[in-house]
């Protein structure tokens, strides 16, 4: 599975820039985009993976097709003899990752980036926190995700302040959500899950201090 689905999205990305763009793709050159697409710094770093290959990808309980355009672009810039015509990291995406969004296999699986899976997953679980009375999306919170990589995979931090309409708003609750990585960087499994809620004004020092809010 490892070498058959780099190989598939290798391909499709081949295909993508020749019918798209006339630009005729090396393999070499197509395989190491893929990797860097599934979150390698090279094809033979995406080789040499034991610990959470992507061969893992069919275990996965979220998929994330979120370019590292960083990453991308630095394999873009770094491989010799490249097309200078080719379209840029977020473009060449939608080849890389066809196969994966048209595979049934994980159906239901593929988010297209953590912002709105984050909130998806707070949603899924507001229920059993009794947090909130209505649709998160309906009410009318000040909310951001923050992002962070830490050993095992993704910590997403939801945090919401309510209301918009206050001088002085309130921070209502965090929602830390862990995912475990399990196929390179695009494959997780839900960890964690853990709400904390506050009580007090956002413009209190002390508040802030005390919940550690910059």
């Amino acid at each position: 599975m490892k070498l058959e689905i780099t190989k598939t999205c290798a391909d499709s990305l081949r295909a993508f820039t020749q019918n798209n763009y006339g630009i005729q793709l090396k393999s070499s050159h197509a395989h190491e985009l893929v990797s860097a697409y599934f979150g390698y710094k090279s094809r033979a770093a995406l080789i040499a993976d034991k610990q959470c290959p992507i061969s893992n990808l069919p275990d996965a309980e979220i998929i994330i097709l979120n370019p590292a355009t960083s990453l991308v672009d630095q394999r873009l810039l770094s491989l010799e003899n490249l097309p200078s015509e080719l379209p840029s990291s977020n473009i060449l995406a939608k080849g890389v990752y066809a196969p994966i969004i048209a595979d049934e296999q994980f159906s239901g699986r593929v988010w297209t980036g953590f912002q709105d899976l984050a909130l998806t997953l707070v949603e899924e679980r507001a229920k059993e926190f009794r947090m909130f009375g209505k649709n998160i999306r309906e009410m009318d919170w000040i909310s951001h995700v923050d992002l962070q990589t830490i050993q095992s995979g993704v910590r997403m931090s939801v945090i919401f302040d309510y209301p918009t309409n206050t001088n002085n708003p309130q921070r209502y609750s965090k929602v830390e959500i862990e995912l475990s990585r399990v196929a390179g960087g695009i494959g997780y499994t839900k960890l964690e899950v853990k709400p904390t809620f506050y009580y007090g004004h956002m413009a209190d020092p002390n508040f802030r201090l005390k919940h550690g809010i910059d």
